[in-house]
């Protein structure tokens, strides 16, 4: 729910807002953060499929 509302923020800026001039750097780390989270679940289920 808030990843969702991240990644609406960041691809569609409100307009008028200051410093909000580096969309594309915004997105791609948001990019960034969901693949690290995706690869924390992956592990995690890994280790508990291994015991």
């Amino acid at each position: 729910m808030i990843l969702r509302h991240r990644l609406r923020n960041a691809l569609h800026p409100r307009p008028g807002t200051p410093g909000r001039g580096n969309g594309p750097t915004a997105r791609a780390s948001d990019i960034v953060l969901v693949m690290m989270a995706g690869l924390l679940v992956i592990v995690a289920a890994f280790k508990i499929l291994q015991g």
